[in-house]
């Protein structure tokens, strides 16, 4: 790397695993050490780099990997969260948010679906989500359906401003009829080894959901087509990096001799494998463990994420 200059990276892979692993190796290998603002004491800078990131076919199989953060039933509800706003009633007050860090209040200064389906300006309350699927249905190939997060006002003062900018869509025609529907999200900033996957199970479920709803309007059948993730900071915490490289003297495998040990079917599941525990993880998490949790989620949401949980139990429904 040219000292001073943050290298640029690309992956183009086929599914979410595939391009999952091959980034963590690219930004390791080849990142740019720079420190951040979340570092503990004696931590040793991150591994960054501006990645663009393509997949291919974003439903593709296997879909999932098995090296993340949180446990299935947990993915399950962030998808939700994401999607139908599940947790979007745990924002605090617009007078709370704009204490910044002075604020004692613990609750969240957003949401990513708060932001997209509730974008508040001014007075007005904006469907950006909505205001998309109504640009594609009516002009496909229109340059102008994007959807933002970030709020000029709100943001700068927190600790804690959405990594996630912008989600912008285009339609191209299949040749037999229909569409194709091209998604892709842009970050300021991304946790690569323990973010990212679980982001894009989430976006590109938003993203079926919105050419589904496209479908609807047109009639005519939307396919989905390549996932592209444009990250500015996409790194690794140095807090990770003993999780990355392991312990020889402890016997413990560094993160890329786990991954060569194995088959990519050790590595992966598919969405049939997964799908049960999305509904129930067994140890408290999923869509019906949290329908019975949560007792003050609004009724609209509870509705949506019913719904998910009924499409889900049916046979030929992916995760």
């Amino acid at each position: 790397m040219e000292s001073g200059n943050i290298p640029v990276l690309s992956i183009n892979e086929d599914t979410i695993p595939r391009a999952y692993e091959k980034a963590i190796r690219e930004v390791w290998e080849k990142g740019a050490s720079i420190r951040t603002e979340y570092d503990h004491p004696g931590d040793p800078p991150s591994r960054d780099a501006t990645v663009i990131i393509i997949v291919r076919n974003p439903f593709g199989q296997p879909r999932f990997h098995r090296s993340f953060a949180d446990g299935l039933g947990g993915l399950a509800e962030y998808v939700m969260e994401v999607v139908h706003g599940a947790h979007d009633y745990w924002v605090k007050p617009l007078e709370e948010i704009l204490k910044g860090t002075k604020s004692k209040d613990t609750r969240w200064t957003y949401t990513y679906h708060g932001r997209l389906f509730e974008y508040r300006i001014e007075d007005k309350v904006v469907n950006q989500i909505g205001a998309m699927i109504d640009k594609l249905s009516k002009t496909g190939y229109t340059r102008r359906a994007q959807a933002i997060t970030w709020n000029a006002k709100l943001d700068p003062p927190t600790e804690d401003p959405p990594c996630l900018q912008r989600v912008w869509g285009r339609l191209c025609d299949d040749g037999e009829g229909g569409y194709i529907y091209n998604m892709n999200t842009h970050w300021r900033s991304r946790d690569l080894f323990k973010a990212w996957f679980e982001n894009v199970i989430a976006l590109t479920t938003l993203m079926r959901k919105i050419a589904e709803a496209i479908s609807q309007r047109t009639k005519k059948r939307v396919k989905l087509g390549r996932y592209v993730d444009i990250n500015d900071s996409l790194h690794i915490y140095g807090s990770y990096f003993r999780e990355i490289e392991g312990d020889a003297e402890k016997g413990i495998k560094s993160f890329f001799e786990t991954l060569e040990s194995r088959s990519f079917e050790e590595r992966t599941w598919n969405s049939d494998f997964i799908k049960p525990y999305f509904i129930n993880d067994g140890v408290g998490k999923g869509l019906r463990p949290m329908l019975e949790r949560e007792k003050d989620m609004p009724e609209k949401v509870r509705k949506a994420i019913a719904e998910e949980l009924r499409l889900m139990e049916e046979e030929d429904y992916l995760v």
